[in-house]
């Protein structure tokens, strides 16, 4: 078995995943293909168990023959290829199917080959890691955006209306010296006068 590199000159992979429980299928390009739950992953299967799934659960990583391998990434409950656990790096064939533990998700290689014109994809930033967290088809995160949201609103609009109190008792006070012939110093912070 040919032994598994990162070589920067490697060439970049393209594979698609078919999980056939769910029909999904996922797309990854690069010479380090990562999956698991983890965000840092490229495939993070649908409703993969915390108890089975780590969160960099395999990688698929180009070899010194120039194919693409899987490997365990140390994960807990080990990664099978073809009902085998993987114990060092395998090569894949179309139709080989990777299973995440035992009992775990399935994923079958429905395609696989090099894509020279594709440059090796980068780290996701901060901004695009938030918009593919927003696009998952999950409504507890959505639900959980709309409530960071509700909260930056309801911070700007107490933020504004305490400004707003500020220059207003700071107006009413230059209004009534103005009227009374005062000799004022204006106070920035000071708290507007109470009234009643």
């Amino acid at each position: 078995m040919a032994a598994v590199t990162d070589r920067p000159a490697a060439r970049a992979y393209g594979i698609t995943l078919l999980d056939p429980r769910t029909g999904r299928h996922y797309e990854a390009r690069g010479v380090c293909i990562r999956i698991g739950r983890g965000h840092e992953c490229d495939v993070q299967p649908v409703d993969a168990p915390e108890t089975v799934v780590s969160r960099i659960h395999a990688e698929l990583t180009v070899s010194l023959a120039g194919g693409l391998a899987v490997r365990d990434a140390g994960s807990k409950h080990g990664t099978f290829l073809n009902d085998e656990r993987v114990t060092t790096a395998v090569p894949l064939r179309l139709g080989d199917r990777i299973t995440l533990g035992p009992g775990g998700p399935v994923l079958i290689v429905a395609g696989l080959g090099t894509a020279p014109e594709m440059p090796v994809a980068r780290r996701m930033g901060l901004i695009a890691r938030a918009l593919a967290w927003a696009r998952k088809d999950s409504r507890r995160k959505v639900g959980w955006l709309l409530v960071i949201l509700v909260a930056l609103i309801l911070l700007l609009a107490g933020a504004l209306s305490g400004v707003y109190r500020l220059v207003s008792a700071q107006v009413e006070q230059m209004e009534r010296a103005q009227r009374t012939g005062e000799v004022v110093i204006p106070t920035l912070w000071a708290a507007p006068p109470r009234r009643g």
